[in-house]
């Protein structure tokens, strides 16, 4: 006979140390849970702290208020409902990463983290320290007001004869599991509350693992993520997966503009129970290991569900969810300072283009997906008034002719080495996509600036451009950071910075210049990238889900950006980027080598020269660049140090405070670039 059981996953949007905050969209998604039937609802994790506050972990009072937070959470749930809370739990001195199982009036337990995430952008050994497999504790907190102590450690749970139990976000991620043990225990669900950070291709590797949980344990694996830009650097995506003995039944849409939401499906525990008796696996049965009886949970049964099928699967666009990602961050950014909007210095080339499009995507998703009443109060909490649209105003054309002027403030900076080519880009592109668009010429202030620092030199050391390219390309980029400072300042904008993944890499950027801002939205994605989402743009326009259907925001005047060779037109004769540096596809693979791999560079250059690389460019050719590439990368961490914050989209970063350290000071990797020399001596 089948055991029909109904559950729901809920995603929201946490803001660190908002206890009061993210406890209410938990019991949104608790509600709303309760109303479709479910017996469980699994939330993030943390979800009540919020995962990114940082060494305000280490505030034991603020722990307190959590437990005291989760005790209100328990007392306000409706009847016939389970709830997985994401909490921080102290335990003799020490900091643990919890989950607790509550009810109508109780605290049932606290399943505590056994791995803790300590690459990419995750530091949680700084404040969490691991829990063993197999222990349990009790603790015995006054704020929680009960009769006895909660069970903590590695602990299980029976919701009306089902048994469920935790693997918590890097649990699943490391080769010995605790799925491992939840089978043996003969687990029929395995929840798994996550704050797993957006990368472009992370979704498929957690697929694989959710997917595969689920038939090797024979359960129904349910793993939930949180969304939205929670604490500046990190984008969380809502990931939220349920799988069945193998099959994923439900995925939820990523990157959603909801500050909370709830999904539910109805799964046969008796089919995974049934699959057991196929396995190979020969169980040392646990009869020791505790399981805690959720006492108060109403009896009931889910047999009238309908069941949940398997789901039809998309893979990911990764030009598309990289511009998703990256709005996200940006209206969350926007909303959680309170600020009105951005204002960006707009040169008409490919990266500040792409800033000031995915403000306008930002704006036009969060309309689409609040609806119109929604998203003027937010905009009013963030000092911007516009009112509402008579009639059926279409969103995309609201947006464009109301909010963005309010939203956005462009500025072309012209120099004596701008062309009409980008004044018009820039131009045309403000207009495409509504901003309130500036120009003015900085000629004047570099010649001042030129002339000043003439009187204090000798009649045979002034400023020349055989002498002092550099010197003379930098003044120009940084004469154009005051006034666009100005201009933020005066209508409480933040700042865009414009620098990329690739020219950061290699300190290709004028400090306090290209680099001024608040926040730097693509900060985290190569240059390659870049020109490929723009063209995407150009080609396919922009996805749109108002909850009716899928519209398109399509915005023509990219093709003025796409169609030009990238270029910071800083010099008196033609310039590019690549030959600056060198081809943008070749520098993005020795970064991502060098970074998600940590090779040498002789072994980046062995990578290459036997891949792809190698079938397009000499050994010799290949040799130099790797030398310029290291040379600057050394050379320039102190830059790295420095930048404005930036969202994390690639697999990896350049920002040293969400994931790649490298010291300021240091040898410079002279041997092993000295050793390049060497191989190509040698070949």
């Amino acid at each position: 006979m089948s055991q029909f059981f109904t559950m729901s996953t809920g995603v929201i949007n946490t803001t660190p140390m908002d206890i009061a905050g993210n406890r209410n969209l938990i019991m949104n998604c608790i509600r709303r849970a309760a109303s479709a039937g479910s017996r469980l609802i699994l939330l993030p994790e943390l979800s009540l702290t919020g995962y990114g506050c940082e060494d305000i972990f280490y505030v034991q009072a603020f722990i307190r208020e959590a437990m005291a937070a989760l005790k209100k959470t328990a007392d306000e749930m409706p009847d016939g409902i389970a709830a997985a809370v994401g909490i921080p739990v102290l335990i003799v001195g020490q900091l643990y990463n919890g989950c607790a199982m509550i009810s109508k009036g109780r605290i049932h337990g606290i399943a505590l983290k056994q791995y803790l995430a300590r690459t990419g952008i995750h530091y949680e050994n700084r404040w969490f320290t691991p829990w063993k497999s197999g222990e349990i504790c009790e603790i015995d907190e006054p704020v929680l007001a009960q009769k006895k102590p909660v069970a903590a450690g590695d602990v299980c749970f029976i919701l009306d004869g089902v048994k469920v139990g935790f693997e918590i976000c890097e649990d699943s991620w490391v080769a010995h599991r605790p799925g491992t043990g939840l089978y043996a225990r003969g687990v029929d669900i395995i929840l798994n509350p996550s704050a797993s950070h957006f990368s472009i291709g992370k979704q498929a590797v957690r697929r694989n693992f959710i997917q595969d949980g689920s038939r090797a344990f024979c359960c129904v694996y349910a793993y939930t993520n949180l969304v939205g830009n929670e604490s500046g650097r990190a984008v969380f995506d809502g990931d939220s997966i349920i799988a069945s003995g193998g099959d994923i039944i439900y995925q939820s849409q990523r990157l959603g503009f909801k500050t909370w939401n709830v999904h539910t499906v109805t799964v046969d525990l008796e089919r995974n129970r049934n699959n057991r008796l196929l396995s190979s696996e020969n169980v040392c049965h646990p009869w020791n290991t505790s399981f805690i009886t959720v006492d108060n949970f109403a009896a009931g049964s889910s047999q009238d569900g309908i069941l949940t099928e398997p789901a039809k699967l998309k893979d990911e666009n990764e030009e598309l969810t990289a511009c998703q990602a990256v709005s996200l961050g940006l209206w969350d950014f926007m909303r959680k300072t309170r600020t009105s909007g951005y204002a960006l210095s707009l040169s008409g080339g490919a990266d500040s283009a792409l800033c000031a499009m995915m403000v306008y995507y930002a704006a036009v998703q969060a309309a689409a997906a609040l609806g119109i009443s929604e998203f003027i109060t937010v905009l009013k909490s963030c000092g911007i008034e516009v009112e509402h649209p008579a009639g059926n105003t279409p969103v995309i054309e609201f947006v464009k002719n109301r909010v963005m002027p309010e939203i956005l403030i462009t500025l072309y900076q012209g120099s004596d080495h701008s062309s009409e080519t980008t004044r018009n880009a820039a131009e045309s592109l403000a207009g495409c996509i509504g901003a309130k668009h500036y120009e003015w010429k900085i000629s004047n202030l570099v010649n001042e600036y030129e002339r000043l620092v003439n009187t204090l030199l000798p009649a045979d050391e002034k400023l020349s451009w055989e002498n002092d390219d550099t010197v003379l390309q930098n003044i120009q980029a940084r004469v154009r950071s005051p006034g666009i400072w100005m201009l933020a300042n005066k209508f409480n904008k933040l700042l865009i910075a414009t620098s990329n993944l690739s020219e950061a890499s290699v300190g290709y950027c004028t400090m306090d210049g290209d680099t001024s801002g608040v926040i730097s939205p693509i900060a985290g994605i190569s240059k390659s990238r870049i020109l490929n989402i723009n063209r995407y743009i150009m080609e396919n326009g922009l996805e749109i889900d108002s909850g009716a259907g899928i519209q398109t925001l399509e915005i023509p005047a990219v093709e003025l950006i796409v169609n030009q060779a990238p270029t910071a037109e800083l010099r008196p004769v033609e310039q590019t980027d690549e030959s600056d540096l060198m081809p943008y596809p070749l520098m993005d693979e020795i970064r991502r080598l060098t970074q998600t791999l940590n090779l040498w560079p002789k072994d980046v250059l062995i990578y290459l020269k036997n891949g792809a690389f190698g079938r397009i460019y000499d050994t010799e050719y290949l040799v130099k660049a790797l030398k310029k590439y290291y040379r600057l990368y050394c050379r320039n961490q102190w830059k790295r140090e420095r930048f404005a914050v930036g969202f994390h989209i690639e697999s990896d970063s350049a920002d040293p405070k969400s994931f790649r350290r490298f010291p300021v000071l240091s040898n410079q990797l002279k041997e092993q670039i000295d050793e390049l020399d060497s191989f190509l001596h040698n070949t």
